[in-house]
């Protein structure tokens, strides 16, 4: 039998980062396996041999633990924790990817798939299994309306551009006056 090439460690990560692990990496043992997605880069990079004196906030410590597999020689090398205000750092930069994710999902769904807005955010929320405290239908939404709408615009209008202003897409014809008209 091979012996494992690979170490745990335990971080403290926002529910939604926990649930988008669940669904997306394998797992190696009990560990996720992150090697080759970029965010196990900024994990090598906060290894510490020792756990840090700097305190996040109280929330924080009641976000759920999951355990993730670095390579033996990274652990042997740079250390076998992570310290709680690197973890903040780290559960934040996933999180942020995860949100983008989503809004790049929805745009995508409502423009080219013809499915309204609303609809397609609470699709992918129940697609990727998640609960009201993980990922808020209300807070994607906000986030959605105030940051991808203007992406939203200049998808349609390439579209048009593209297509001598219009063009047939799941029965839907895109025009470049982002007004659908339904065949």
């Amino acid at each position: 039998m091979e012996k494992s090439k690979t170490e745990s460690i335990t971080i403290r990560v926002h529910p939604a980062v926990r649930r988008w692990f669940e669904n997306t990496f394998p797992k190696s043992g009990s560990a996720y396996d992150l090697r080759g997605h970029f965010l196990h880069d900024f994990l090598r990079a906060g290894l510490a041999r020792t756990a840090g004196s700097d305190k996040p906030s109280e929330a924080f410590s009641l976000f759920p633990e999951i355990t993730v597999a670095v390579s033996r020689r990274d652990f042997r090398i740079l250390g076998g924790t992570i310290p709680e205000a690197l973890q903040v750092s780290f559960s934040r930069l996933a999180h942020k990817f995860i949100r983008e994710t989503a809004c790049h999902e929805i745009l995508y769904a409502h423009i080219a798939g013809g499915i309204p807005r609303d609809t397609a955010i609470k699709e992918y929320l129940l697609a990727n299994l998640y609960e009201d405290e993980e990922m808020n239908y209300a807070a994607l939404r906000k986030y959605y309306q105030r940051n991808w709408m203007e992406a939203e615009r200049r998808v349609i209008e390439d579209y048009g551009s593209m297509t001598d202003r219009k063009r047939l897409v799941h029965g839907i014809i895109i025009s470049s006056k982002n007004v659908p008209f339904h065949t």
